[in-house]
């Protein structure tokens, strides 16, 4: 059985029809059936490190109703200036287990499904029911197998970049393939954080955006189709693009 369903009905979820009050700050914004919108979407984090990490963090307090997280790396020292879920007691420790104990510590209404595994070794079932996959991976070529995936299940994809004083986020639908478009000339590209690095500001940034944009897509409150936003932060400028 689909582990996502056979976990949908645990004794956590919230009742049809209640917003418990830990959601209250988010009605005025979202609304209660959005609120309930939320709590019975299901999305995939594929990456759990700078900005996986506040990206299943600012999910799990949202209130989303399955998270998927999958990363197949420990945490290692050089983690520790940015990774949010990174500390000295979870140096070497498997980033998906982790990730894990601090969201049910967070929200335990959410069912996090922790993946300790390759992008690339996920099998396909994964993918069923899923509303919206979050790409939080270092590597050109694993983005590029991500929207492979979300093309042939039908899944809006929304990308993050981040290196130095700058960020990219991408709204990618079903079918763009803006991904192949950015990378496909640089397969091997392991991203501009390996040449710039990634201090603690930036992630933040970029993670909130991509989850911003993440919840117009389950609410159904997404403009337009696919796009590109670039920020650099370093002389405040901002550019969008759409595809």
């Amino acid at each position: 059985m689909n582990q996502k369903k056979k976990d949908a009905g645990n004794s956590s979820s919230p009742l049809p029809g209640v917003v418990p009050g830990r959601y209250s700050r988010n009605l005025g914004t979202i609304g209660k059936n959005g609120q309930e919108r939320l709590s019975a979407s299901v999305v995939i984090v594929a990456g759990l490190g700078g900005l996986g990490g506040y990206v299943v963090e600012i999910l799990a307090r949202l209130g989303i109703g399955t998270i998927v997280g999958i990363d197949c790396d420990s945490f290692e020292e050089s983690n520790l200036n940015r990774q949010l879920f990174a500390d000295k007691e979870s140096l070497g420790r498997r980033k998906a287990t982790v990730a894990k104990e601090k969201i049910l510590l967070i929200n335990d209404r959410v069912n996090f499904i922790a993946v300790d595994d390759r992008i690339e070794s996920v099998k396909d079932d994964l993918y069923a029911g899923t509303h919206l996959i979050f790409d939080c991976l270092d590597n050109a070529a694993s983005r590029i197998f991500l929207q492979s995936k979300a093309k042939v299940h039908g899944i809006p994809l929304v990308h993050g970049s981040v290196g130095g004083w700058y960020a990219q986020v991408a709204l990618v639908l079903p079918g763009c393939d803006l991904l192949s478009k950015m990378y496909g000339d640089f397969p091997d590209s392991a991203g501009i954080e390996h040449e710039l690095g990634m201090p603690s500001f930036i992630p933040p940034v970029a993670s909130g955006i991509m989850v911003c944009e993440g919840v117009k897509v389950l609410l159904g409150r997404s403009h337009g189709g696919s796009f590109l936003v670039f920020l650099d932060l370093l002389n405040n400028e901002f550019e969008h693009l759409t595809f």
